[in-house]
Parts: C-alpha cells; sequence; structure tokens
C-alpha cells in the first residue's frame, strides 16, 4: 500500500491524526490536573490517556471525570 511512498509523505500523511492525539492527550493531562475524577486514582488515568494512544483521552473525558 505505502511501497512506492517516501518516508516523508507517509509521516504527512499521518500528521493531522499525529498533532490530534498529542494535542488531546496534552488537553486531558492539564484537565486532569484540575479536575476530580472518578473510579480510578489520578495517576491511573494519567497512564489510560498516556498510554491509551487516542481512545484514552476519550475515555477519560467521557466516563473519568467527575461533572459539577
Amino acid at each position: 500500500m505505502f511501497g512506492d511512498m517516501s518516508n516523508l509523505k507517509i509521516v504527512m500523511m499521518f500528521l493531522p491524526l499525529i498533532l490530534l492525539q498529542v494535542g488531546l492527550m496534552v488537553f486531558c493531562l492539564f484537565r486532569l490536573r484540575k479536575d476530580n475524577v472518578r473510579y480510578l486514582p489520578k495517576w491511573g488515568w494519567a497512564l489510560i490517556i498516556i498510554l491509551g494512544e487516542l481512545m484514552g483521552p476519550i475515555i477519560y473525558l467521557l466516563i473519568g471525570r467527575e461533572r459539577d
């Protein structure tokens, strides 16, 4: 599938997804410092956010935060 593409073109193709993932991760880690959490301690949510790739931050935003 990517046989005729250079490494730079492949990275450029995935760059929007990489930026979205990193941006969402940074946003969720920032919010984690300020929010109260449910189900797990904050260090557990930090691991899920960091190691969960794109789904980790989304799971934290949906079920990990306590709503006011």
